[in-house]
């Protein structure tokens, strides 16, 4: 009886011991998988920002010596200012995430070895055991010993229950070392990650130093062009009202006609979604209101964004739609105007026009060009969504 109680103790220890690696090696996927996820994400928008600062440092690059060009420079100076430290905060959550794995992983490699610990020391004690009882548990003598036949059946029975739990401990014992093997190679290379990371956050720092400190010598030198700048600012202003009115009068002569519900909905599920207006572009004029570069105590307005071209001059319609209007603006050259059910985008400062009033346009059609300016060597698209009366931020609806 004495040997029936000895043999029965360990197979709850070995439950215990399987739950707790079951729960631990779900705990192990759970928690890399999350961080893993939120890594990639980062190290995507990571690649977005890369791209565009490279746009912008090549814009920057391309400029002629003149006021309007060292104006525009200033807008992409401010442009790759913000993608940088867009950048090393994008560099600062991730070296957060590696050290939250490199946290998790040593707390379960610390839990393994604790475990490990118990079971080499169970395990020893089974052997011991083994030993101690080796003619005891010799399986002929173990059964020519017994009774009857039923005391003989129960105690082949249990013999082959410690056996089989004493293979199941060792098992157990390798798996553990082996995890235990993985998590420590992959905390070295969380930590080698976590340096390189590091290193690249350095290197950005200094990069934009250098970014501010070229934006600070350009404000010294706008600075003595006030007037000019006033008047460009208020021509720009001029346009930027003219193209708000003749919207505002087109969505009132349009007040009663049908809005496609449809089209309203399809567009509204494309936040984030929407194709770019250009091939290749760097917004250099955010949406909203924010203050002027170099003038003291001056707001600018934008109701959309500008785009500085990078590639081809061509412009494409974002999404499905039927062209509701085509302007002549001063300042801003062309602007059509193509509908989605309730919305509206705008796309202004074209030189060339492919479409007219009522047409149907798909999404990625091209609908005209930029205007060039050989004076200044730019090409900037101006571009706005609305909601009804409502103006929208198109940076958020463009895909990234």
């Amino acid at each position: 009886m004495m040997t029936m109680v000895f043999l029965l103790k360990y197979p709850v220890n070995m439950k215990k011991y399987i739950a707790r690696f079951i729960v631990l090696g779900y705990g192990i996927l759970l928690c890399l998988n999350v961080a893993g996820q939120s890594v990639e994400k980062l190290k995507e928008e990571r690649e977005n920002l890369l791209k565009e600062i490279s746009e912008t440092s090549q814009l920057i690059e391309e400029k002629k010596e003149n006021r309007s060009d060292n104006l525009r420079e200033l807008n992409l100076i401010d442009r790759e200012i913000e993608s940088r430290e867009k950048l090393i905060n994008n560099f600062r959550k991730e070296i957060n995430q590696l050290d939250d794995q490199i946290e998790i992983n040593q707390m379960l490699v610390n839990d393994l070895e604790n475990d490990i610990s118990e079971i080499k020391e169970e395990y020893a004690n089974l052997i011991r055991d083994s030993y101690k009882r080796k003619g005891e548990l010799n399986q002929l003598m173990f059964l020519f010993g017994s009774g009857d036949f039923g005391n003989a059946y129960l105690k082949y029975r249990l013999f082959k229950e410690y056996s089989r739990y004493r293979q199941q401990q060792g098992e157990i014992l390798i798996e553990s070392q082996n995890k235990v093997q993985a998590l420590v190679k992959e905390i070295k290379q969380q930590k080698s990650e976590k340096e390189k990371v590091l290193k690249d956050i350095e290197t950005e720092i200094i990069k934009l130093e250098s970014n501010k400190n070229r934006k600070s010598k350009l404000v010294k030198r706008l600075r003595t062009e006030q007037q000019w700048l006033q008047k460009s600012l208020q021509e720009k202003q001029a346009a930027a009202a003219e193209l708000e009115n003749r919207i505002k009068e087109l969505i009132a002569s349009e007040k009663n006609v049908n809005i496609n519900a449809a089209e309203s909905s399809e567009f509204s599920d494309q936040m984030g979604k929407l194709t770019w207006p250009v091939e290749n572009g760097v917004i250099i004029n955010p949406f909203g209101e924010h203050r002027h570069a170099v003038l003291k105590n001056v707001t600018i307005k934008n109701n959309g964004i500008d785009i500085q071209i990078t590639g081809k001059s061509n412009v494409h319609c974002v999404h499905p739609g039927k062209v509701s209007t085509v302007v002549a603006i001063p300042g801003l050259n062309k602007a059509v105007i193509v509908r989605h059910g309730k919305y509206l985008t705008v796309y202004g400062n074209l030189v060339e026009v492919f479409v007219t009033k009522s047409d149907i346009v798909a999404s990625g059609q091209i609908i005209g060009k930029v205007y060039h300016d050989d004076s200044e060597r730019k090409e900037v698209l101006h571009f706005e969504i609305w909601e009804e009366n409502t103006k929208l931020d198109p940076e958020q609806w463009l895909l990234r």
